[in-house]
């Protein structure tokens, strides 16, 4: 294999964020543009090999579901190691009972996010995530590691007061009209999808103020330092495509900010649309796509159910909207599927290990953007808190997420054999492949066709895998693997991404050190440390094991850990090999 040498570095936080399609001399990665060069090492010229990530299409995008604008600010570093490139926030509108949130779960307030109360950003007290300061110092600091932001809007509806859409606050609709059509939308019938309401006030969208006020919202964002925007229930949002419905909305909004961004001098705006299922009746998706990229939840579902049941020959490798792939953001999972209690395809009940797997061959997919959605360990933790499982930044997401973006433009081949999911990204000596175990052994022989025969890097594990006559032993964490030519992996740096979070103790003290006595079948113990990431602390342990938590001085570490020292203990728990997750309050601490 002729090799072709590649400096990487991930985890190097930028000092400046250089515009899009600027370039640097020289090998590595290009702070600010996603290109990436090499330096063939018997000509010491340089070319690049790989395409620009240019847009917030080409990358990984991480949905902070209910995260504070100030708590994704505090974790970009461990955002940028993770291989994102970008960050989606929910809504920052003002909203309903924008006060009442401190003591509230999740599970009875998450819904206010998507109940504004005007379009505007939120100050002062206005939400529970943050203020428009917030927000502008997050964009800053955000640049620093090119990553950019992405804002969840919602335009097609604003509060209610019930679940009637009869019964609303005429203060927060006093400036605009509504749709009368007076019927629940229905996929069945195309004027009650984009006239009907979803049970609150339907918005009339065809309206010069409620345009207005929308594209000033979204040139007010972009003032802010964002890069995308993420549109709510976009698919009630008639398009100029809808006949006797139709509306100039959609041009109006997106034209006018795209045109401001360049006016200002800022990057071109990414824009994405929620449409669930399908369009309706009579209507369809390339009347969005001309305009911004989609969600095929569809498509998401068939992956997570294909890994939920263990079937392999379920994966789908096409696309249910029919559309081209770099217009479609795809999924495993997302705050529908998650925190909705009936309606869509759940997956609430669904281990964060098969939702990670299916992320992985999502996220291996050539063209189409990919969601990680970061759910949090249950919906009764109080909202906005960050109380995750952690398996966002697992070193498997962190592996699959750098693969997406090195082959950005790079043809895909995809197969299945001996239980196996296998993606073929490039070719020849300089390709790479993502594989996705389905089987019941944690080691297969797997066909990769279109790989040189040599020496590869799973940059999971960072072992060897040797490709011979396109077939390799490979040996799985997590149930993936992931192998790149071993030049290109051997600068990765993933930091401290590399414990998978199976435990979180909500609001354990920073200041303190955590370490786990962890034990197998009754045999001598050792002592395992915990990764602390501000208010959280994420613990690795292997399949069935026995632990006890300790808290110790801060200091300690696994080499000078005394068991005679503890300051505090918890009871005995059995880890039994899923991904579970014991809130501090349920840990019965001594």
């Amino acid at each position: 294999m002729k090799f072709v040498k590649l400096l990487f570095l991930l985890v190097l936080p930028l000092t400046a964020c250089s515009g899009e399609g600027e370039e640097e001399s020289g090998g590595g990665y290009v702070p600010g543009t996603g290109v990436i060069t090499s330096i063939n090492e018997s000509t010491s010229s340089s070319e690049e090999i790989f395409h620009n990530v240019d847009s917030i299409q080409d990358v990984p995008i991480l949905h902070a579901w209910n995260w504070k604008v100030n708590d994704v600010k505090a974790r970009l570093d461990s955002i940028k190691k993770a291989g994102y490139g970008a960050v989606q926030l929910s809504p920052l509108q003002p909203k309903l009972d924008g006060n009442n949130w401190s003591s509230e779960s999740t599970s009875s307030q998450w819904w206010k996010l998507y109940q504004p109360l005007g379009f505007k950003i939120s100050e002062g007290n206005e939400s529970f995530l943050g203020t428009k300061e917030d927000l502008v110092s997050l964009c800053n600091e955000a640049k620093k590691y090119d990553i950019k932001i992405v804002m969840d809007i919602v335009a097609n509806h604003l509060a209610s007061s019930s679940n009637n859409p009869n019964e609303y606050n005429d203060q927060v609709y006093i400036k605009y009209p509504l749709h009368t059509l007076g019927i629940k939308t229905d996929d069945n019938n195309g004027q009650s999808v984009v006239q009907g309401h979803i049970g609150l006030p339907d918005l009339d969208t065809s309206n010069k103020q409620v345009q207005n006020d929308v594209l000033a919202m979204l040139k007010d964002y972009l003032d802010c330092g964002v890069s995308g925007f993420r549109f709510d229930a976009a698919k009630h949002i008639e398009t100029p495509d809808d006949g006797d419905y139709r509306s100039d909305f959609w041009p109006t909004v997106l034209d006018g900010t795209t045109a401001y961004a360049k006016e200002k001098g800022y990057a071109t705006p990414y824009y994405y649309g929620e449409i669930l299922n399908t369009c309706g009746a009579g209507r369809s998706f390339s009347s969005y796509t001309k305009m911004m990229s989609i969600v095929d939840n569809k498509q998401g579902t068939s992956i997570i159910q294909a890994v939920h049941n263990n079937n392999l020959g379920g994966i789908k490798t096409t696309y249910d909207t029919g559309e081209n792939p770099d217009h479609l953001v795809l999924w495993a999972e997302s705050h529908d599927t998650y925190a909705n209690t009936s309606g869509y395809d759940l997956t609430t009940s669904f281990p964060s290990s098969e939702i990670n797997k299916a992320y992985i061959i999502q996220t291996s997919r050539k063209d189409a953007a990919s969601l990680y959605f970061a759910r949090p360990s249950n919906m009764g933790v109080t909202i906005c808190s960050i109380d995750d499982y952690g398996g966002w930044k697992n070193r498997e997401i962190a592996s699959v997420n750098v693969f997406h973006q090195l082959y950005v433009d790079q043809d895909e081949s995809i197969s299945t054999n001996n239980n196996c999911f296998v993606n073929v990204r490039g070719a020849g000596e300089s390709g790479g492949a993502t594989i996705v175990n389905f089987g019941s052994s944690e080691s297969a022989n797997v066909e990769i066709k279109g790989l040189a025969n040599g020496v590869y890097t799973d940059i999971i594990s960072m072992k060897d895998v040797t490709v011979s006559s396109e077939t390799a032993n490979v040996t799985f964490t997590n149930d993936a693997c992931i192998i790149l030519p071993k030049e290109l992996a051997k600068d990765l740096d993933f930091g401290d991404v590399t414990y998978d979070s199976n435990i979180v103790i909500k609001g354990a003290d920073a200041t303190k050190s955590y370490l786990a006595w962890a034990w197998t079948n009754n045999t001598d113990g050792a002592w395992k440390a915990f990764a602390v990431d501000h208010d959280a602390i994420g613990l690795n342990l292997g399949v069935n094991m026995n632990y006890v938590i300790v808290e110790f001085p801060s200091g300690t570490t696994v080499s000078s850990a005394d068991w005679n020292n503890k300051i505090k203990q918890t009871y005995d728990l059995k880890y039994n090999g899923g991904l579970v997750i014991h809130n501090y309050s349920s840990l019965s601490w001594k």
